[in-house]
């Protein structure tokens, strides 16, 4: 990693602890630097401001679900093991500790009215038509037979491993350290192939 790149990790680590910890609004720029380690100025010329650094860690959080996103169906390999490795990528993702993180602070500034900008919202909704690509390509190859839509199918695929582990983590109902990630993926499986596959 570039020097630029690190420092620009070592901002964005500091600004999700203060956001975490404080919320946007109470959070200051001072804290952020102090956290990060570098000085004021030096934060400033890589941030204007706390809402361009809330805006960074949405682009952060993007970037990673869309690299989750990005496993092209392949028609030389069993479906059953192309899903296995898409869920077991979602919940190495979903429940990183970082990942937490910026979620919680995301959804509690959206809930504060503080919403993503349009491309974000974009960028959002093509990150998840990417599983949307797989499931045509799985139904090209006439591995998928439901008559639901393609869009249906990724939607209740999302759905379920939301379910299971994004939204418990994410709430407190379940620790990190009891999920059954293979449980979870074998289930989430089993369920995608007897639902849609035949």
């Amino acid at each position: 990693m570039a020097k630029k790149e690190e420092k620009v990790a070592q901002i964005l680590d500091a600004a999700a602890g203060e956001f975490l910890a404080k919320g946007l609004d109470a959070a200051s720029m001072h804290n952020i630097a102090e956290r990060a380690a570098v000085s004021k100025r030096t934060l400033y010329k890589y941030y204007s401001g706390k809402d361009e650094l809330y805006s960074a860690l949405i682009d952060e959080l993007l970037d990673r679900v869309r690299i989750m996103h990005q496993i092209k169906y392949d028609p030389d390999q069993p479906v059953r093991q192309q899903l296995e490795k898409i869920v077991e990528y979602q919940i190495d993702l979903t429940t990183s500790e970082s990942f937490i993180n910026m979620s919680k602070i995301v959804i509690g500034e959206i809930l504060k009215d503080r919403k993503p900008t349009d491309d974000q919202m974009n960028k959002m909704f093509e990150s998840e038509l990417m599983f949307v690509d797989w499931v045509n390509g799985a139904r090209k190859d006439n591995k998928i037979t439901s008559d639901l839509d393609s869009t249906v199918i990724a939607d209740q695929f999302h759905s379920i491993m939301k379910g299971q582990i994004f939204f418990p983590v994410l709430f407190r109902f379940l620790e990190v350290e009891k999920i059954d990630s293979e449980g979870v993926r074998d289930k989430t499986v089993d369920f995608f192939i007897n639902s849609f596959c035949g």
